[in-house]
């Protein structure tokens, strides 16, 4: 910063001469965040200016911009220059450095001091205030031998600026009291007060002269800032609420609950509960399972084939008519074996209305019976355990069907698909048999030799068991095998 001291002692080097007064305006502005701006104002008239230079546009000041100066100028006008210089701080640190620059560390400002502080009413009684305190400590008499440099004294003949200025005042009888000024202008964010100096608007303001002892400069302001009141007045409403609101609950909840009479109370409730719980944990406690019903599969137990629509019925009508579709067959099968249409409705879907009665008798004529079916049932009603049939059939093949194989005194349920509407493995076949014999499926074993049925059979609760004959292969399967009846037989005896 040697040509910023070298520009404004020049000037007043040069003005001395002249008997001229040098004034210095040092501006400082205050943002609301704590930064700022420092702008210096230098004037210099075409008589001091011809002592440092015979043409003012050869003044050079590419050093005050490389350091972060702004500079508006310089302008000639009349052989003079006005010279401003302006640089931002965002910081009290950078503050005390920008200062620093002018004239030297400590030169002239000293104990440089910005503070910034906030207050908030957390009740939001009062505005947000935020307060800026701006302090420092001016020297107008500095020691002028410390502001030359070897650049300067070239300039003046090869003496130091001190006492060359000082051989100036001796040779014309003035002082430097009378010839050098200095104003400190201090704008604040907000209206600003000082103890020290004047103020107008947000500017304190302090002139001094040249030898004028070190004084202590102050400014303060403060801003008010309604909004965070506003939000605070805003929060303490909505507690207000919260608590009326929670409060009117809680008095409902004790109101309802001192109304509730003895015994309708939630502890109450809870302790039925508990006792209903204990109850259903004793009741499903493991028991020794007894058998009190056999449930045997119509198609695979009873009589063969097991696949009565795809071994019997297809093949049967398909012969009849060829051209049909066997889809047609199943679908209207399905339909007949939940009890939505007739026999004779079926058998006029297929195209066989004519000849319902013959081929009927025909196909349920196919059936053959399991061997060893009737001295097994014989064997089940000497032990007078109950036999019960389950099947998807209608009600009116499952008498045919039950008549034709003399199954009506030996099987005591014969329950079809047709009477639920609902065909295996649904459970609707099972249920229906056991509200028919009273008994419980936790003691009831079933027969079939479908793997689904079996499943849906074990899941209620019932004793399962995969049906073959001596020769047929068993699969691997989780259900108890059963070798034909015989082994049925075996087993019962063994028990």
């Amino acid at each position: 910063m040697h040509r910023v001291s070298a520009l404004v002692l020049g000037t007043i080097l040069a003005i001395l001469l002249s008997a001229c007064r040098v004034d210095t305006t040092v501006d400082i502005v205050i943002d609301d965040d704590g930064s700022g701006t420092v702008a210096l104002t230098v004037v210099a008239d075409a008589a001091a200016v011809s002592l440092i230079t015979d043409d003012p546009s050869d003044l050079q000041f590419d050093d005050l911009e490389a350091a972060g100066w702004l500079l508006d100028g310089p302008t000639v006008e009349d052989g003079g220059i006005t010279l401003v210089a302006s640089k931002p701080f965002l910081s009290a640190g950078e503050f005390e450095g920008v200062l620093a620059e002018i004239l030297g560390p400590e030169v002239i400002f000293s104990d440089i001091e910005i503070t910034q502080a906030h207050d908030f009413s957390k009740i939001g009684l009062r505005p947000a205030s935020t307060d800026y305190t701006f302090a420092a400590t001016v020297d107008p008499n500095p020691p002028l031998e410390v502001l030359g440099d070897d650049d300067l004294a070239g300039r003046l003949g090869g003496t130091p600026l001190g006492r060359s200025l000082f051989g100036i005042e001796a040779a014309t009888g003035l002082t430097f009291e009378e010839t050098l000024g200095l104003t400190v202008n201090v704008t604040m964010p907000s209206g600003a007060s000082s103890e020290t100096g004047e103020v107008t608007d947000e500017t304190a303001t302090w002139v001094f002269a040249y030898g004028d002892a070190s004084a202590d400069i102050d400014a303060r302001s403060s801003m008010d800032d309604i909004l965070p009141r506003v939000w605070a007045l805003v929060a303490i409403i909505a507690f207000i609420l919260l608590a009326m609101v929670l409060l009117s609950r809680l008095g409902s909840f004790l109101l309802a609950k001192w109304r509730v009479p003895k015994g309708r109370r939630r502890r109450d409730a809870r302790k039925r509960q508990k006792r209903a719980a204990t109850r259903e944990a004793e009741a499903n406690r493991p028991r020794r399972r007894l058998l009190r019903l056999l449930i045997v599969d119509v198609h695979g137990v009873i009589v063969r084939p097991t696949d009565p629509v795809e071994g019997l019925l297809v093949p049967l009508i398909t012969a009849e008519r060829p051209e049909i579709d066997p889809e047609i067959i199943r679908r209207n099968h399905r339909q007949l074996v939940l009890g939505r249409i007739s026999p004779e409705e079926f058998w006029s879907e297929v195209g066989l209305g004519p000849m319902a009665d013959e081929i009927e008798t025909r196909y349920l004529s196919s059936f053959r019976l399991v061997p060893g079916l009737h001295p097994f049932l014989d064997r089940m009603a000497t032990s007078r355990l109950p036999v019960a049939a389950v099947g998807n059939q209608p009600r009116v093949w499952g008498d045919r069907l039950r008549r034709m194989a003399s199954l009506e005194g030996v099987v005591s349920s014969w329950m079809v698909s047709g009477d639920v509407g609902s065909t295996l493995p649904e459970p609707a076949l099972f249920e229906a048999t056991r509200r028919t014999m009273s008994v419980d499926l936790y003691d009831c074993f079933y027969l079939s030799n479908v793997l689904e049925h079996l499943d849906a059979a074990k899941e209620l609760g019932m004793a399962t068991g995969f049906f073959v004959t001596g020769v047929e292969e068993a699969p691997e399967t989780e259900h108890t095998i059963v070798r034909g009846f015989e082994d049925l037989l075996r087993a019962r005896r063994s028990n």
